[in-house]
């Protein structure tokens, strides 16, 4: 199997580190959302090539179901991780200390925090992880990854995002987004594209990474067709998104395609790198590539896609050899 490319791609946020520091996987384009109680998902979902693949307690499980639903998590996980895919969980927040009782286990990596409207449920979660880690001998092993999928949540962002160490990425979901902010009959809902920008700007400010698509009203998001999901991680990806959430399997390899890279993009990064390279080595402050100058600040944004796409490569041989040595 191809080595980990280790990476400071996941920055800390304000908390500042906390517990055991374990390897991180920087590349998490596709988060693939799969019932826990569904074993025909579970046992498909390792083959799907998806970054990350969450195990969920959530909407998909029907209340009178989610004991069996926690039950089956420690035969979940490792199924869930023999194609080489980061294994989070997603907990109904209504029912989060018996959720999270039953699936903060060794191979979890971190927790999907759904409907996250306060830092308050940040902070709860996070005193129940800690609960559960020192039970289990797992110290600071598990992040966080929160929905902010309500008004309050959007509009309490940077302080949610701040309110745990362990919070590592946030994102936005359109469905209940549209529920709580009154979305017009067509589906649309107008204030998405401010909600989206105002997404990555928080992640950055909180110092997290942020996570989502950009859904049209008329995609049906995390169920959308493989050509919508494509545009969707498309045009995340140019606002500045790292991956996706996903209910489909065939949703996994347009998100991978969609947030990664593709050559056309690198080769022209690489061109650019190049000329500020040659001018710098002349003693001129910015290149020039078809006729456009290449100041430093040009050249380091360049940089960062053709790392980023070196990352990619590297997780998808990772994933490739993960599936071959399983038998898959």
């Amino acid at each position: 199997m191809t080595p980990r490319k280790t990476t400071s791609i996941h920055p800390a946020p304000g908390g500042g580190p906390y517990g055991v520091q374990v390897t991180r996987e920087p590349v998490r384009r596709s988060w693939l959302v799969v019932s826990s109680i569904d074993d025909g998902q579970v046992a498909q979902a390792w083959t799907s090539a998806a970054d990350v693949i969450v195990l969920d307690l959530e909407d998909s499980i029907h209340d009178s179901k989610k004991p069996l639903a926690r039950e089956r998590i420690p035969e979940a996980v490792p199924t869930a991780a023999k194609g080489g895919a980061e294994v989070f969980i997603r907990p109904d927040i209504e029912m989060l200390y018996a959720d999270l009782e039953a699936s903060i286990l060794p191979g979890v990596t971190g927790v999907v925090l759904p409907k996250v409207s306060s830092a308050d449920q940040v902070r709860e979660a996070d005193q129940v992880i800690v609960e559960m880690e020192q039970r289990r001998g797992m110290p600071g092993v598990i992040e966080l990854h929160l929905s902010l999928e309500t008004g309050p949540g959007g509009y309490y962002a940077v302080d949610i995002a701040k309110s745990s160490s362990r919070v590592r990425s946030i994102g936005t979901g359109r469905a209940d987004l549209v529920m709580d902010l009154r979305g017009e009959p067509s589906g649309d809902l107008h204030l998405m594209p401010y909600l989206v920008e105002r997404m990555v700007l928080t992640a950055r400010v909180a110092g997290v990474e942020p996570f989502g698509a950009y859904w049209r009203a008329n995609s049906r998001g995390t169920v959308a067709s493989p050509e919508a999901t494509l545009q969707a991680a498309i045009e995340g990806r140019a606002r500045g998104f790292k991956g996706a959430l996903c209910a489909r399997t065939n949703q996994v390899e347009p998100l991978n395609t969609g947030f990664t890279p593709q050559t056309e993009e690198v080769d022209r990064a690489m061109r650019l790198v190049e000329s500020f390279e040659q001018a710098r080595a002349q003693g001129i402050a910015a290149g020039l590539h078809d006729r456009e100058p290449v100041d430093a600040a040009r050249a380091q944004a360049a940089r960062q896609v053709i790392d980023f796409a070196e990352l990619c490569g590297l997780r998808d041989r990772a994933k490739q050899a993960a599936v071959k040595a399983a038998g898959g």
